[in-house]
């Protein structure tokens, strides 16, 4: 872990004291797992340790620096944020290092007017010309996962630890595995691999209805009649070919002697939810003690930590479906156009 440690404490932090006061062993937060708190005016990373000394670190951003979905959940970054630290006042992006009187709670810092007590005993403020970075990466690419839940794992459904060449059946530009409906017929995979009429299996023991060789789940005319399965649905139910069904109860777009279709544009939702890490790493920290006495400590990179998020729901668009993505509000503007029109 890279680290220069300059200042004038000859130790880290580690004073020996006769008079009574709090000897502070420790100020590596360094690679915590971290908790996030949205604010009124800032946002804020921290970590608590209560362990011996009762201490706390944070970083205190303004609230346009990272999205946060409807639910105050951190919305995942395809590039790299970095922020600049600005200062020591409650109103900068800075990182606090504090100790206090008594336990800290754990949600200390998730209040808008933090309590009276704990109180603080110690404290060091970081100064300018730091800057941080955070980076977004998914806890959920291994292979032996089932990111999309429908019953294969990542491996199974083509995913490869170095991203590239992803299996998409449908061309759908969403990879097998964070898909939902691997060949774009409106069945979901997790239901077209489920047999529960014992239909016939191929080599690899997958649901085959038609005898084809290719499994349901990457079929898109499963009876093999020459009608895609998404078209063979009624007007009642246009992205749902399992509703549209003989008197036998068996669905037309599995049974190769019904062969009525209709053209549409509907699509079933491909949202999922998935698991995210946010790392944190702040390059030339420098801490200064609050006393007055000058002290400081500063750190060349300084490994923050790390924050998860799990359970966020991950928004995906099917290339074919030209509505997928628009609110009710755009879609309201577009039936009045028309009408206009």
């Amino acid at each position: 872990m890279r680290r220069l440690l300059f200042g004038i404490l000859s130790l880290i932090f580690l004073n020996s004291c006769d008079d009574g006061e709090i000897i502070v062993t420790t100020f590596d937060f360094e690679d915590s797992t971290v908790q996030f708190c949205e604010g009124p005016n800032k946002n804020v990373f921290y970590a608590v340790n209560n362990n011996d000394v009762f201490e706390s670190i944070s970083l205190e951003f303004r609230k346009d620096l990272l999205d946060l979905d409807e639910d105050g959940n951190l919305v995942p970054e395809e590039e790299e944020i970095s922020f600049d630290l600005t200062g020591s006042s409650s109103t900068d992006n800075r990182i606090v290092y504090r100790i206090f009187n008594s336990e800290v709670p754990n949600d200390y810092f998730c209040n808008v007017v933090p309590p009276r007590e704990p109180a603080v005993i110690k404290e060091w403020i970081s100064g300018t010309g730091a800057t941080v970075f955070i980076t977004t990466s998914f806890a959920d690419e291994s292979g032996d996962i089932d990111v999309d839940g429908d019953g294969l794992t990542n491996a199974e459904e083509g995913w490869n630890a170095e991203g590239v060449d992803l299996q998409d059946t449908d061309s759908d530009g969403i990879p097998d595995y964070l898909d939902v409906d691997d060949d774009g017929d409106n069945v979901e995979t997790s239901i077209e691999i489920e047999n529960p009429d014992n239909d016939p299996v191929n080599a690899d023991g997958d649901r085959d209805t038609d005898e084809d060789g290719i499994p349901n789940y990457l079929d898109n005319d499963d009876d093999n009649d020459g009608v895609p399965t998404r078209l063979e649905v009624s007007n009642d139910d246009l992205d749902n070919p399992i509703a549209l069904q003989t008197a036998q109860g068996i669905s037309n777009y599995l049974n190769p002697e019904q062969t009525s279709q209709l053209q549409h544009d509907e699509y079933i939702d491909h949202n999922i939810t998935r698991n995210y890490g946010f790392r944190i790493i702040v390059e030339d920290l420098k801490f200064i003690k609050q006393d007055g006495s000058g002290e400081s400590i500063q750190y060349e990179s300084y490994d923050f930590g790390n924050f998860a998020e799990s359970g966020i729901e991950f928004i995906q668009c099917p290339s074919q479906d030209p509505d997928c993505g628009e609110t009710d509000t755009e879609e309201e503007e577009e039936e009045e156009t028309e009408e206009t029109n």
